[in-house]
């Protein structure tokens, strides 16, 4: 089993981002760049540059997790209160705030990278 989380690999805060959540989370996920995947996972270049893509392989298949939830799994593979934080992606309405936070920071990647 592994857990991989697809990053847009043009964006500096991206990778920077990843960084950090690796310094919180650093066991059980590795980071991949999107511009160095050798395959896409069912995922299209423009899905790759909108949101961040965790890739969970389990014994019954593979799972895909986007944006806020991609980050909230993470956070749930590293436990204590850090796992708390990740659980409430799943679950509304923190899920819906979580969500459009990540959103939000997305698409102002460059003015938030000052700050990363």
């Amino acid at each position: 089993m592994s857990t991989i989380l697809i990053t847009d690999g043009d964006c500096g805060f991206c990778q920077r981002t990843a960084a950090k959540l690796a310094r919180i989370v650093s066991k059980g996920w590795t980071n991949v760049p999107s511009t160095k995947l050798s395959e896409s996972y069912g995922l299209t270049a423009e899905q790759l540059a909108h949101s961040v893509w965790l890739i969970e392989h389990t014994d019954v298949g593979v799972k895909k997790y986007r944006g806020a939830k991609a980050v909230g799994k993470i956070l749930r593979i590293r436990g204590g209160l850090w796992g708390a934080v990740g659980w409430l992606t799943f679950i509304p309405p923190t899920s819906w705030v979580a969500a459009g936070l990540y959103r939000l920071v997305a698409n102002n990647r460059k003015f938030f990278s000052r700050f990363v």
